[in-house]
């Protein structure tokens, strides 16, 4: 087992890539902190590692709250004693109600239709939240001379998404800050590295695709906002096929494993192909 007895804390671990991630990094010898506001699913993802053999506590926390972060992190100090890798999977989209109301065109939501409130939650959910984590985990790993930070982006970094804006702005400064952390923490011999998950079906991309399909006129010939996720993964993705939760966990195991002990600030795409960099 390539994580055998290490620690990890996994952010927004109780749905999708969050849970792909927990159940991987137990599957190689990991326990893990499933730290969420989800308890009923984060339990269910807790059963999932247990179940692996492995140990697992839960812990509600809204991250991109500084009290919840430290809450987390004496957790996982009482409960295992020490933290050796962090995955900091929380972010999304936030998106309201009325927000099926707001002017789209096909090419997205227009910037001078997003007020302050869009631009402040995407940074909460996509950068602060791991700024917060990272701040309060590092003195720990630096104690310890040792620690993997993984923290996730998105391909909409890369691509720019006219739909999402602050979503893919964010998720480009998470990756700006993956490199200006692993410079910092390099030396006490902590890997900070990020990934960018390509199409995947989770809660946050059904919300955005049933948005997608009721405003925007090309997808309402569609069935439904499986078929518009589809229709983006055929159109998109040159091997032709979405990406699983599991295929970011199995990179997420690897960049936490001593294999990727001289790899760090970087950032690697899980994509089938959709951007090529």
């Amino acid at each position: 087992m390539k994580l055998k007895d290490k620690v990890a804390i996994v952010t927004g671990g109780a749905q999708g890539i969050g849970q792909g991630i927990a159940c991987c990094l137990a599957e190689e010898g990991a326990d893990v902190v499933i730290a969420d506001i989800n308890m009923e699913n984060a339990n269910k993802v807790a059963g999932e590692v247990r179940a692996l053999g492995r140990k697992a506590l839960v812990v509600e926390a809204d991250v991109t709250r500084k009290d919840k972060v430290e809450h987390v992190v004496r957790s996982t100090l009482n409960e295992f004693g020490k933290i050796d890798i962090l995955v900091n999977n929380v972010g999304g989209v936030r998106i309201a109600p009325s927000d099926a109301g707001r002017p789209v065109s096909g090419k997205g939501i227009y910037i001078t239709d997003l007020d302050d409130e869009d631009w402040d939650a995407a940074y909460e959910l996509n950068l602060k939240s791991q700024v917060y984590m990272c701040k309060a985990v590092v003195p720990h790993m630096k104690a310890q001379q040792s620690g993997k930070i993984i923290n996730i982006s998105s391909v909409a970094a890369k691509l720019g998404d006219s739909v999402r804006m602050p979503y893919s702005a964010l998720k480009g400064s998470v990756i700006s800050f993956t490199r200006s952390l692993a410079r910092q923490v390099a030396r006490d011999n902590i890997n900070v590295n990020c990934i960018c998950p390509g199409l995947i079906y989770t809660p946050s991309w059904q919300l955005g695709a049933e948005i997608l399909w009721k405003v925007i006129p090309a997808y309402r010939e569609l069935k439904g906002p499986k078929d518009v996720f589809l229709r983006y993964v055929e159109r998109l993705t040159p091997m032709g096929r979405e990406q699983s939760p599991e295929d970011i966990g199995r990179l997420a195991v690897f960049l936490a494993s001593e294999d990727a002990r001289n790899i760090t600030g970087q950032t690697i795409n899980v994509d089938g192909g959709q951007v090529m960099d």
